[in-house]
């Protein structure tokens, strides 16, 4: 149990992963890699994170790691330059100013004192502009598409990633637990609760059980549940019996689960028990082939007949599950385009979306590791294979 106390890598473990990805680079025949995608710079660092750098609120960030040389940098400007320190990040911080025509030529500027070498790069997160930049100031530039390699370095965890993971996941279930103790008792009372407000309770009580970041959010009900996202008005308010989803993401040190929790607001029925049991059917056909050895679309294909055979309908525009880590979604991706086959050490979020009363989408996802046996649940509290109905009789707490 003690390891789930340790909710960052140790420096054990991030020399274990370091070394990891560095055999990988040199069996691919790169001398050094140069990243800007956030997902990229937390992984290959081995634990730097930088918040908001997906939104493009704050200037580029780039990761450049030699083998050749052991030189190891990461280039920002000056407001980020702590983020790293206090992170222990065991290289050097290079700060580059706002003294070009564009942040791209800036960081480049910097760069162009650094890089040699073939340099393996990730293409699929940097803008036209930053490569432009990067040619422009750096002679002689080698550069190599690397994120195929980086992707399919994530797709088997360490043990220490694991655990993040896991840690991720029980801050998540704390925190849906803390937004169904808020609301019970408050919904469908002459009041009533914000349906923002459930979401809200679910944010910050990830936050106090020490999450580092919540990602998007969405809470629906009623007719709103019929897409995957939509609009929350302010004024609504858990009043409609019915099916109430909530879908989030968020992340421990920068490894994130992404989640989907389906609840009934008020008593339910025997048609609403009905519709919940077909989609835990679905779920668990997707499970029972989640095994070692299985392409991921086989997965997939698996659930899409037994939906025929059954007559139990599923929303098909979306995967049944995909891999987590530095990302919110990884491969593999349970979808029919996707032939990745199943290994013990894959880390992968599971949840059939199926067709409530009213043809909302309900759904309940769950994280499992792979392994050589029955995949292994990473969610805490419980599996919610039962329907839990949200009308209880405890005290008003908003």
């Amino acid at each position: 149990m003690s390891r789930m106390n340790d909710i960052s890598l140790s420096v054990a473990e991030k020399q274990n992963l370091g070394e990891k990805i560095e055999n990988k680079m040199k069996s691919n025949g790169f001398d050094a890699l140069l990243v800007f995608g956030s997902s990229n710079i937390t992984y290959l660092s081995c634990g730097i994170v930088f918040p908001y750098l997906d939104q493009k609120v704050v200037q580029p960030v780039a990761l450049y790691i030699c083998y050749k040389t052991g030189k190891r940098i990461i280039v920002c400007t000056n407001d980020l330059a702590d983020i790293p320190k206090q992170l222990n990040w065991n290289g050097e911080v290079v700060i580059y100013n706002l003294n070009q025509q564009t942040p791209e030529l800036s960081i480049a500027e910097v760069l162009k004192n650094y890089i040699t070498g073939k340099v393996a790069i990730d293409e699929n997160y940097m803008t036209t502009a930053q490569i432009k930049a990067l040619k422009k100031s750096i002679n002689g530039l080698v550069t190599i598409g690397g994120d195929q390699v980086f992707d399919d370095l994530k797709l088997l965890k360490t043990d220490a990633e694991i655990r993040l993971l896991e840690i991720a996941c029980r801050m998540g279930d704390r925190g849906f637990v803390s937004a169904l103790n808020h609301s019970e008792g408050a919904a469908l009372d002459a009041l009533s609760y914000p349906l923002w407000e459930y979401a809200e309770r679910f944010r910050v009580h990830v936050g106090e059980y020490g999450g580092s970041c919540v990602g998007n959010m969405v809470v629906v009900q009623g007719e709103d549940c019929k897409e995957l996202y939509a609009r929350c008005e302010p004024s609504a308010v858990l009043n409609k019996p019915g099916f109430v989803r909530l879908e989030y993401s968020l992340h421990n040190s920068g490894y994130w689960v992404t989640g989907s929790r389906t609840v009934y607001l008020g008593q339910s029925n025997q048609h609403a028990e009905k519709v919940w049991e077909n989609n835990q059917t679905l779920k668990n056909i997707a499970l029972e082939n989640l095994r070692p050895g299985i392409k991921s679309s086989e997965v997939y294909n698996a659930v899409r007949q037994s939906s025929e055979d059954l007559n139990i309908p599923f929303w098909g525009d979306i995967d049944l599950g995909h891999g987590v880590g530095t990302k919110e979604r990884e491969r593999p991706f349970l979808a029919p385009y996707d032939d990745t086959l199943i290994a013990e050490g894959m880390v992968i979020v599971l949840g059939v979306y199926t067709y409530g009363n009213d043809n909302e989408l309900i759904c309940n996802k769950d994280v499992y590791l792979v392994t050589n046996g029955e995949p292994r649940l990473l969610n805490w509290y419980k599996s919610w294979n039962d329907l839990y109905v949200l009308h209880g009789t405890s005290a008003r707490h908003g």
